[in-house]
């Protein structure tokens, strides 16, 4: 009896010890993409005459053949060498882009600059291609910004989530998931303090070069923690698991992975929803980012105004985050997962609103809240960002990755690889698409404005639509008996 309380208590160490090293290790990964979410935007829009407007031709004509690129690579990498090596691969491979821009590209960012392509195609090309002349002109400020959206992709959603949710049961994600949420919301918070802190004090006494520097060895230090971690824990896992699972290992290509999510109702909802996101963010920020750029135009500025909201996400996060337990309790998953798309409908008719209404009614009201007209639409636009973003990254996350562990082990990290990769992709470049078109024949979004919202209140309407016929087939009625954290108010996928 001795021997058996010992073995339990030791595995329950155990336990302890890796569960507490994967919440260190998703705390770096959070910190590093909150890190490069707000640094990357600062650089693009601030840097090019285009400002806001080259987002959307870097996410259709960079951003998407490269996630498709990226998917295949990981699949690749997965297959010959495994998780662990996958992850040190392209952990590396993306800190040595971040610093080779941050030591080289930047600092001689005008050899670089292709000023005579500019010269050439502007008095060709329609006004509105001016962002697509600046993607290019300034290729390596795309480049910057393209590897940033990397991270999000490879490291945070297929990687990381990939392996918690082959290794995690649905009863031991009552318990889990909401502790890793908060840890990942924590790391929002310290990371827009600490990204907002290095703007403010070092731009002050150095340049922003030499800012930028000082953001990338930190990125860089927080990646080589996450390395390191990753060693520790596949160091620690039991070997006779390793076995058997590479043993069993079948090989599939990614055309395989696409006809999984095809050929399955709940991936197919889960597509809808991941890519409807997408396609709402990008719709809303784009247009709003151009708002921040006129009432910030300086990089540093600019950084430390997003940084601040970020905190503000995270702190708002960390509350959601303590009450996830509790609204999965006692909530079915669709009323929980309905949050989102809810919360996104309400902000974004504030944002627009504040766009569309008549000039003398904004002035208006800007004088009541004291702010001028510009900053009116920039605080509408941060009211959604704050709410969306900490719904999205708190109850909606938590949701949809609830929703993959319906689907058999095997199939989840397969599923991942093509919906966190293209699936989000696809969506924002659904939305870049919209936008070119408005630019290219219109010339600018802005006497567009109409368009791009009644847009986003449909994406966002099919997404709810996409979130009840998921809580349908995750049994619904199930969920709101026991809540579907209890272990079986979701059924797997037959």
């Amino acid at each position: 009896m001795n021997n058996l309380h010992i073995s339990e208590t030791q595995s329950s160490l155990s336990t302890f010890k890796r569960q507490s090293l994967l919440l260190l290790q998703f705390f770096l990964i959070v910190f590093v993409y909150h890190t490069l979410k707000d640094l990357k935007d600062s650089v693009i829009v601030t840097a090019t005459d285009a400002g806001a407007e080259v987002i959307p031709f870097i996410k259709i004509w960079g951003m998407l053949p490269l996630a498709v690129g990226a998917s295949i690579l990981f699949a690749k990498l997965y297959q010959r060498v495994g998780r662990e090596k996958t992850l040190y691969v392209l952990v590396g491979l993306l800190i040595s882009f971040y610093l080779l821009f941050a030591f080289v590209l930047y600092p001689f960012s005008d050899v670089f600059h292709l000023e005579s392509f500019s010269n050439f195609f502007k008095p060709i090309l329609p006004e509105g291609c001016k962002g697509l002349i600046a993607m290019f002109s300034h290729w390596h400020f795309s480049f910057f910004y393209l590897t940033a959206e990397l991270w999000s992709v490879l490291i945070l959603s297929i990687l990381f989530w990939g392996y918690l949710n082959a290794n995690t049961t649905l009863k031991a994600a009552a318990t889990f998931y909401p502790a890793c949420n908060l840890a990942g919301n924590c790391a929002g918070i310290i990371a827009g303090q600490v990204s907002h802190a290095i703007s403010c004090h070092v731009t002050r006494h150095f340049s922003w070069g030499v800012t930028l520097k000082c953001f990338v060895i930190l990125v860089a230090i927080s990646g080589i923690g996450v390395m390191l971690i990753n060693k520790i824990i596949s160091a620690d896992e039991p070997k006779h698991a390793a076995v058997s699972s590479s043993s069993s290992k079948v090989k599939y290509s990614f055309k395989d992975n696409i006809l999984s999510v095809i050929h399955s109702p709940q991936l197919l909802c889960i597509t809808l929803l991941v890519v409807g996101f997408g396609l709402t963010s990008n719709l809303v920020e784009v247009t709003w980012k151009e708002s921040i750029r006129s009432l910030y135009p300086l990089p540093e500025d600019y950084n430390a105004f997003t940084n601040n909201l970020t905190s503000m996400i995270g702190v708002l996060a960390v509350c959601l985050s303590l009450c996830s337990r509790w609204l999965f309790k006692s909530l079915s998953w669709k009323n929980v997962a309905l949050v989102t798309p809810m919360t996104l409908l309400f902000t974004i008719s504030i944002f627009f609103a504040a766009l569309l209404l008549p000039k003398e009614k904004i002035q208006t009201i800007s004088v009541l809240f004291g702010l001028s007209p510009i900053a009116l639409v920039v605080f509408s636009g941060a009211i959604y960002y704050v709410l969306g973003m900490s719904a999205k990254y708190t109850l909606f996350d938590m949701s949809k990755e609830m929703a993959f562990l319906s689907i058999e082990k095997e199939e989840r990290i397969r599923a991942k690889s093509v919906i966190d990769s293209i699936g989000s992709r696809l969506g924002k470049s659904g939305a870049s698409c919209l936008y070119q078109f408005l630019l290219i024949v219109f010339g600018s979004t802005a006497g567009n404005v109409s368009v791009i919202a009644i847009a986003s209140v449909g994406v966002v309407a099919i997404s709810i639509f996409a979130t009840a016929r998921l809580g349908h087939y995750l049994g619904g009625s199930a969920a709101k008996k026991q809540g579907p954290l209890d272990g079986e108010a979701i059924p797997a996928a037959s």
